[in-house]
């Protein structure tokens, strides 16, 4: 049984956490070198003796100021590492995260290993440690599929300790917040859906979902930028994610008050600013343009920016859906309109098929299957017409592609909240 399958059967009572780490590479005196990274001692220190790898200090672990505490498990085959993984699984103590030397001995390679453990527990994070002319990323990536790229990384040899200690960390990280995420989401499948407690948790997840897949995306271009000009820029990126995590997080500690979200005088374009910064490379990576009209000209007025963005979040991440993997168009159109500002979202997909079509607005109805949690819409809806006594509405465009409707009171109600 995989790790999402053995979440997904009866209610746990705390989410399955794991801090065990899998390193699979044919030569002894590399295998050595990750335990001395990983779980160091001070009678636990060598230096790497391998072509395929430089020395590297250890300096901290060697002293014994390492603060990590993970559980590793190293083996010298693929072979090997499928069956570890398949009896972690068994046990109930999965790998949260794998090193995989791409090349290894006979029998099958670290690629295919990868791909064996993924069928047994596709939760599982790997990292492919390549030499320089192993294999290109986008023929792994041809192996692992859509399905899995958010769940591997590579990393060239010759490594440095802090490079495996920072992957090792990182992906462990992202390993238990899905597990945290996947047991909310079971937790509120054995119980009332309508419960707001249920709800609430729920929204946490999908919200900080999003935020994250743009921190990770920004941190990956920042880590590969060439130009300081280029990793300002996605550092600056990743400020703007984080301040909005910063306020979600707030907004929904004031839900167990009686406080009502803060409004302030704010543009809009800037909250559209921030919100396509976030999403520029999901956006880029999916060949999308984005076409803006009328926005700059808007009035200032009273409102949440912190709600907003999650709103505009929301729209551009349902319209990339809906438009795909091949490339597309999003068209945002501002307006004044009977002292209400009106934007129009437009996406180039194939449009809304579900009837009635205002049905996709209510909590937990979802046209993603599993993939999608039926809250997006709700929270968008609750933020524009209960936050700041709005509208918010939805219709097939005759240009094709559903196209979402926010009117936005200038003066008057809006200014009360």
């Amino acid at each position: 049984m995989s790790t999402a399958k053995a979440m997904s059967t009866k209610a746990v009572k705390e989410p399955l956490k794991s801090n065990r780490i899998l390193v699979v590479d044919d030569e002894k005196a590399i295998l050595q070198s990750y335990l001395d990274i990983l779980s160091p001692s001070k009678d636990n220190v060598v230096a790497i003796k391998s072509s395929r790898a430089r020395a590297v200090p250890h300096q901290a672990a060697a002293a014994g100021e390492s603060s990590d505490a993970f559980d590793v498990v190293a083996v010298a085959s693929g072979e090997q590492a499928v069956a570890e993984v398949k009896k972690a699984v068994k046990e109930g103590r999965p790998f949260a995260v794998g090193f995989f030397d791409v090349l290894l001995g006979s029998g099958i390679d670290g690629i295919e290993a990868v791909r064996q453990i993924h069928e047994a527990d596709p939760a599982m994070y790997a990292v492919l440690v390549t030499a320089y002319q192993d294999r290109h990323v986008n023929s792994i990536q041809k192996v692992f599929g859509k399905e899995f790229q958010d769940r591997w990384d590579y990393l060239n040899k010759p490594f440095t300790e802090g490079e495996i200690l920072q992957k090792a960390r990182g992906m462990m990280a992202a390993w238990n917040l899905r597990s945290h995420m996947e047991y909310l989401k079971q937790h509120v499948s054995h119980n009332d859906k309508t419960m707001t407690v249920s709800a609430v948790a729920r929204t946490v997840s999908h919200e900080f979902g999003n935020v994250l897949l743009q921190i990770m995306g920004k941190a990956d271009l920042a880590k590969n930028a060439s130009k300081i000009e280029d990793m300002k820029a996605a550092l600056e990126a990743i400020l703007v994610s984080s301040e909005h995590a910063a306020k979600v997080l707030a907004s929904f500690k004031g839900m167990a008050g009686s406080k009502e979200s803060k409004k302030e005088k704010i543009k809009i374009s800037a909250s559209i600013s921030d919100t396509l910064l976030m999403m520029d490379h999901e956006l880029k990576r999916k060949s999308i343009k984005v076409h803006l009209s009328g926005i700059e000209e808007l009035p200032e007025f009273m409102g949440d920016n912190s709600g907003l963005i999650q709103v505009f979040m929301n729209l551009i991440i349902n319209a990339i859906h809906a438009i795909g993997d091949n490339g597309g168009e999003i068209f945002i159109s501002g307006s004044v309109k009977d002292k209400n500002i009106e934007i129009k979202l437009r996406d180039s997909g194939m449009g809304i098929k579900t009837e009635p079509i205002d049905k996709i607005f209510e909590s937990f109805f979802t046209t993603k299957g599993k993939s999608g949690t039926g809250l997006g819409l709700s929270v968008c809806k609750e933020v524009v017409e209960i936050n700041h006594r709005g509208k918010l509405t939805v219709q097939n465009s005759s240009q094709g592609g559903a196209e979402f409707t926010m009117l936005l009171p200038t003066q008057g109600d809006g200014e009360d909240l």
